[in-house]
């Protein structure tokens, strides 16, 4: 896994290349053999608008961890009834084709992605260029956190929809914008970038 240096980022957002913004929520916090319970993800392109993709997945709920369930709070009978893990996870590799993966913390999400795909026989993530809002709010001396990120950039969220992948996903997608826009190429870096 190799981080795309922040300016390489806005550059490449800039120049009209697509990403895939993506949170997992999980059993617990190992990457090796904890499972993914919920994926969500969108694409992410300058001027189109973003296609969406979110599934739980029917993991053993007793492997959940305490501390997993009161941040997710997802209700066991929904992870239950969801479909199987290497289904779910077989279609979130095609909706993300080859792009870049960019998250928030992004080491954990993308270990935990590549573990659960080698433990289900599935080949790990292609493409392992990422993006870390994490490592780049830290860099800039932003908070670290995604909800005191959103809150500088006065980001209004709901503490209900909270840790649920998709939601999360949303809160990641207007941090990054506020990003972008702060890095914004002048007309004649704009010129050089096309």
């Amino acid at each position: 896994m190799q981080i795309i240096p922040f300016q390489d980022l806005v550059r490449r957002y800039f120049s009209g290349e697509s990403f895939i913004l993506f949170d997992t929520e999980t059993g617990g916090l190992n990457t090796f053999h904890d499972d993914i319970i919920e994926v969500g993800a969108m694409t992410w392109q300058r001027g189109q608008e973003p296609k969406m993709f979110q599934e739980l997945m029917s993991v053993n709920v007793n492997k959940i961890s305490e501390g997993a369930w009161n941040i997710h709070k997802i209700p066991k009978e929904e992870i239950i009834a969801a479909r199987p893990p290497k289904d779910v996870l077989a279609d979130f590799i095609k909706f993300c084709g080859d792009r870049s993966l960019v998250a928030h913390n992004v080491k954990f999400d993308y270990d935990i992605l590549n573990s659960n795909l080698i433990r289900l026989g599935m080949k790990p993530y292609q493409n392992d260029w990422v993006a870390d809002s994490l490592t780049y709010a830290k860099e800039q001396m932003k908070p670290g956190k995604l909800l005191d990120l959103a809150g500088h950039y006065q980001i209004t969220t709901k503490n209900s929809k909270l840790h649920r992948a998709l939601y999360d996903v949303h809160v990641l997608q207007q941090v990054l914008d506020r990003m972008m826009k702060e890095n914004e190429p002048n007309e004649m870096q704009y010129s050089l970038i096309l």
